[in-house]
């Protein structure tokens, strides 16, 4: 990660809005000070500069986006109207970085997703919002008080608890967010700028979505010759942490053993369809097709963890939720075909 001087940054800084360098140049930097006025709702449109919608930081910082999905506006809880926010365009992606929460973001404490304009501008991550900031949160040491402080800020929901991880999956109303940061944060003991981790707090991440992904099947893999050599599977439990399986499908019939659902659907059907897709790669016995469409290994039991909801995303904190499960249940093997871009792109901090 590129450093960037607080002098440098404050040397663009206004009193008011928000300001870059050309937009032109594909990595740039620039800053913001507090915006003189209120904003309307999050979610809401406005004319201010363009902006259609407001998006909630960590920090309670509110940054206003336009339809391109540049910032044009800036609201600041109170205690945080002088800290600057320094804005970087980098590979496609605009970061809205408090100063003081610079340095925990260049080490991976704090992931540094939860100050990408471009991806919290995106339709999934705005209807999270609407809720909530969904955040998983890592421990370190015996600290309990970490757990009981970031709990107990305004009214953030434990959503699930990760014991195998010492981690928390939690949601911070918008309102909440300056509550919750400092909660997890510590203010620095000098003249510089940056915070510092809280006693017993370890990492901070976006509870990111995920979405289905597939893409090649059985005969690549080489199946046929393992059926000959006479192994298919018997004897082995599958975890399919998917969209759901659909039990009725004549390949999957008597194929599961059991089921949990952790999206946020109302149940464990498969309304999307890539579960029981995946299911039956994995364990369909090709009765429908007269054996055409066998999975690869059709003696294999199926457990089915619904982690995607009806529209194929989920939630990271509802995928170990399901993990965790399948571990449980006595799973050989633990299926998921999906995922997300997970890039680290460097951010001049």
């Amino acid at each position: 990660m590129r450093a960037a001087s607080v002098a440098a940054v404050a040397a663009v800084a206004l009193t008011a809005g928000m300001t870059t360098t050309p937009a032109s140049a594909e990595s740039s930097a620039g800053s913001v000070g507090s915006a003189g006025s209120a904003s309307p709702a999050l979610g809401t449109t406005t004319d201010t500069g363009g902006a259609q919608h407001w998006i909630t930081l960590i920090t309670g910082d509110r940054i206003a986006v336009d339809d391109a999905g540049e910032p044009t506006a800036v609201e600041r809880p109170a205690g945080r109207e002088d800290i600057p926010i320094q804005v970087d365009r980098v590979d496609g992606h605009t970061y809205a970085v408090p100063v003081d929460a610079a340095e925990l973001v260049s080490s991976g404490r704090v992931d540094q997703r939860l100050f990408d304009l471009t991806t919290l501008s995106e339709p999934g991550y705005l209807a999270q919002q609407q809720d909530g900031i969904q955040l998983i949160v890592t421990y370190q040491g015996a600290r309990p008080a970490a757990r009981t402080e970031l709990r107990g800020a305004g009214d953030t929901e434990l959503r699930d608890s990760f014991s195998a991880l010492d981690a928390d999956a939690v949601t911070a109303p918008p309102a909440d967010a300056a509550a919750v940061w400092d909660a997890l944060t510590s203010a620095p003991e000098s003249a510089a700028p940056y915070r510092t981790a809280a006693a017993g707090i370890d990492t901070v991440w976006l509870d990111d979505l995920r979405q289905a992904d597939l893409d090649q099947s059985v005969p690549q893999i080489g199946a046929p010759t393992a059926w000959a050599a006479g192994y298919d599977g018997s004897g082995t439990t599958i975890a399919v942490l998917d969209s759901g399986v659909d039990q009725t499908h004549p390949d999957l019939a008597g194929q599961e053993i059991a089921e949990k659902n952790f999206s946020t659907s109302v149940d464990s059907k498969d309304r999307f369809g890539h579960g029981t897709h995946v299911a039956s790669i994995a364990a369909g016995t090709g009765a429908q097709s007269g054996g055409k469409y066998t999975g690869v290994a059709p003696g294999a039991k199926i457990l089915d963890g619904k982690v995607l909801n009806d529209y194929g995303s989920g939630a990271t904190s509802g995928i170990i939720a399901g993990m965790e499960w399948a571990v449980a249940q006595g799973a050989d093997v633990v299926n998921l075909s999906l995922g997300s871009v997970d890039t680290l792109i460097p951010v001049s901090c």
